[in-house]
């Protein structure tokens, strides 16, 4: 597992300067045939790291019923970052400023 801190000015990766580069997938968005595809083509681009909205209203449209299954499987894609060795910053809200209908609020 590596190490990620901040120290002084910089990030350090298990203890060397670290930049990151980032670009935006919404998992959900993406059918999940085309997520490794996308991936590989991020890294291409030489990002190292993948922002993620959880966009609440998705996973849970009736209260207290909660869906990760098929494009909203969560899990299978943070696997799918990690096998490709990207670093993720997911950020499940409370609010998404995505062009998302309510901003995913449930």
């Amino acid at each position: 597992m590596s190490r990620f801190i901040i120290q002084d000015d910089q990030f350090l990766l298990d203890g060397k300067p670290f930049q990151i580069r980032s670009g935006e997938i919404h998992f959900n968005r993406v059918p999940r045939d085309y997520w490794r595809d996308r991936l590989l083509k991020a890294k291409a681009m030489g990002l190292n790291t993948i922002c993620a909205y959880l966009f609440w209203n998705e996973h849970e449209q009736e209260k207290g019923q909660w869906d990760f299954s098929g494009n909203l499987d969560l899990a299978a894609f943070v696997d799918l970052v990690q096998e490709l060795e990207l670093l993720l910053i997911l950020r499940p809200g409370p609010y998404s400023c995505a062009e998302w209908e309510w901003g995913g609020y449930p």
